[in-house]
């Protein structure tokens, strides 16, 4: 059995939720109870709580999250704006467990600028102080009117997918945790390009849904009662750092065991003929993460593919539920599905159990989750994620990942190091996604497979169910390639990081020219004035043969180079690739044929691989290269509008 099933405490449960929700369907509205169990994680002595209040990005239309996105969501209608519709969230009730009434000592605050039309970060001056190691109990009554289906959550028409609505506490963080040099609170305002950071904790929910509705949410369902016509689903998730819920009346339930894990589908009957895209997306990741990193510890998965109109939020995790949009008419060799898929799931470990910071380090966990997402697809779906057998066209995942960020205009925009709201004029995605499973695989060439399956089982292990920042994670790459390496080579990936992290520079290197110029046989006198040589007496050509490679990008990083002769031979040089420029000579009877950097792909992180080989001898495989870049980009355009379907 999954140990979380066992109730064995896998985190340090710092804020816990007692919470029982009614869903009003007619008024488009949640009314809830609620009450949190806050652990002090510190020695400070708290006097106030911070409280996340999603739904109040939809308050009015000068809020961060609608100022950042520069418009109203189209599922906002004018009507609605007419009516005066609006989302939010109101607390109407706060109790401490000394019965004081602490309802009025709550105020939006606006932790990252001084927008006071924005209300999605609520502050709570306490009566009485939580004091070092003290869990704190906090009664509260709320309610919320749900949103349109904006990005990630809300309702369309039957269909409800209930995530970040709730009040939620945001996370204490001690001194010297991550970057806090004093105890203080962690509770960022919402914003449209970021998601989220949330503290461990057990939720024990009970969602009142009217009885034709058909529920999924995080964690294990304890009992289904219905009365008067109205389900009581009772939940109860351990160990996790959030919950979510769906509600709809069109879902078909499938089932599967996995190990100790049920995968729980929940699909529209219209989509069951990809049911198997689903289960066996799910099946390979969780087989390739529990060998890789370490075990799942959750006895259930809840898999959502949202109907056509949910489609908003879709490609969405959650602890033990994400979400996965379908369409039938996608070809087999169109791996949309399985690529969401897993890409969610994998998220399970990064960002769910492994809690980096989502909004202020966003590449923690889309950076590491696409670069396994691009591994798994690789290893599972060989024939490539995009694959037209009659035309012998496969493309792998890794190759499309790469395409999509070096096919981005501008990949120099913003340091992986920036806060996630701070990425602008379309750089989010290409950065925080691409350059992070590109350089990730780089990495891997620098320090070798079974180094780099250490060093991410080493990460896994080392801070799951905690909150760690960038510098723990140079910290285990480092500690980790030196029980690998020698010292030279920790300094090499210690360099490496620096510029993959805080760094915006372009890796590119080429090879220039090869030239096998005929080495003129020797005449006259050498050893004395009394013998000439006046013949050629090897009786055989001899050159300096000469391939010349250039570094172009600023990002300098080893490369290896295969030298190729005529007669078959080759031999592979190393080169630190500081210099702007290097040559490899050699004298004898051989001429250079071909030069390639990187023989092996170990380098994805070049940016133009064309110009990586070079050859005396024509070939095709420019045009070759060419017509992939072309396919990745093809690919890309093609995903893009599937979702839009």
């Amino acid at each position: 059995m999954a140990l979380s099933a066992q109730g064995e405490a896998l985190s340090p449960r710092t804020a816990s939720y007692d919470m029982e929700v009614w869903l009003d369907t007619l008024n488009r509205k949640v009314k809830a109870t609620q009450t949190l169990y806050f652990t002090n994680p510190s020695t400070d002595t708290i006097r106030d709580m911070r409280f996340h209040m999603y739904y109040n990005a939809w308050k009015n239309n000068q809020t961060d999250f609608f100022k950042e996105a520069s418009r109203i969501p189209r599922t906002k209608s004018q009507d609605e704006i007419d009516n005066c519709i609006w989302s939010w969230t109101a607390v109407r009730t706060i109790h401490d467990e000394a019965g004081n009434d602490l309802s009025q000592r709550q105020r939006f605050v606006q932790p990252d600028n001084d927008n006071t039309f924005d209300h999605t970060v609520m502050h709570l001056d306490l009566v009485e102080p939580v004091l070092p190691g003290q869990t704190y109990r906090l009664e509260m009554e709320w309610e919320a009117q749900i949103p349109p289906l904006m990005i990630r959550t809300g309702y369309n028409r039957d269909y409800y997918f209930m995530v970040q609505w709730f009040p939620k506490l945001g996370v204490y963080e001690p001194a010297g945790s991550r970057f806090a040099q004093t105890g203080q609170w962690n509770c960022h305002s919402y914003h449209p390009a970021t998601e989220y950071f949330g503290e461990f904790g057990v939720y024990d929910v009970k969602l009142h849904i009217p009885e034709n509705y058909q529920v999924g949410a995080s964690g294990q369902l304890q009992e289904a009662t219905t009365q008067n016509g109205v389900t009581t689903w009772h939940y109860r998730a351990n160990d996790v750092i959030d919950f979510a819920w769906t509600a709809h009346p069109g879902f078909t339930v499938v089932t599967e065991m996995w190990r100790n894990t049920e995968i729980r589908l929940l699909i529209r009957p219209e989509h069951l003929c990809n049911k198997e895209r689903f289960l066996g997306a799910a099946r390979h990741t969780l087989e390739y993460m529990s060998d890789y990193v370490g075990e799942y510890p959750y006895p259930v998965l809840t898999i959502v593919s949202p109907p056509f109109y949910g489609l908003n939020s879709g490609a969405m995790e959650y602890p033990t539920l994400i979400t996965a949009p379908t369409l039938c008419i996608l070809p087999q060799g169109i791996r949309t599905t399985e690529t969401l898929v897993i890409h969610e799931l994998v998220h399970q470990y990064f960002m769910q159990m492994v809690a980096t910071n989502e909004q202020e380090e966003p590449w923690m966990d889309e950076g590491i989750t696409a670069w396994f997402e691009a591994r798994i697809l690789d290893k599972y779906y060989p024939d490539g994620t995009v694959s037209f057998p009659g035309l012998d066209v496969h493309i792998g995942s890794q190759e499309l990942r790469r395409g999509r960020f070096f096919s981005a205009e501008n990949i120099q925009v913003n340091p992986l190091s920036d806060y996630g709201w701070h990425f602008r004029h379309g750089s989010y995605a290409p950065i925080v996604y691409g350059k992070p499973a590109v350089w990730l695989s780089t990495l891997e060439g620098l320090i070798g497979e079974d180094c780099m399956q250490q060093l991410m089982q080493t990460w896994f292990e080392t801070w799951r169910f905690r909150h760690p920042c960038r510098e723990d994670f140079i910290k285990v790459a480092l500690q980790v390639t030196a029980d690998c390496h020698p010292a030279s080579v920790v300094h090499m990936v210690d360099a490496f990081l620096q510029e993959a992290i805080f760094g915006t520079a372009i890796c590119d290197y080429s090879v220039a020219y090869i030239q096998n110029d005929p080495m003129t046989p020797f005449y006259g006198f050498f050893d004395n004035t009394t013998d000439c040589v006046n013949t050629d007496t090897t009786r055989r050509a001899r050159y300096e043969a000469t391939a010349v490679l250039f570094r172009h990008g600023d990002w300098a990083v080893p490369v290896r180079v295969q030298i190729t002769f005529d007669d078959g031979s080759t031999v592979i040089e190393q080169w630190d690739g500081q210099a702007r420029s290097q040559a490899f000579s050699y004298t004898g009877t051989r001429r250079i044929i071909s030069a390639h950097i990187a023989p092996d792909g170990e380098l994805p992180l070049d940016k133009n691989l064309l110009n990586n080989s070079y050859t005396t001898q024509p070939d095709k495989t420019g045009l070759y290269r060419y017509a992939v870049s072309f396919l990745t980009w093809l690919q890309n355009a093609m995903m893009a509008v599937s979702l839009l379907v």
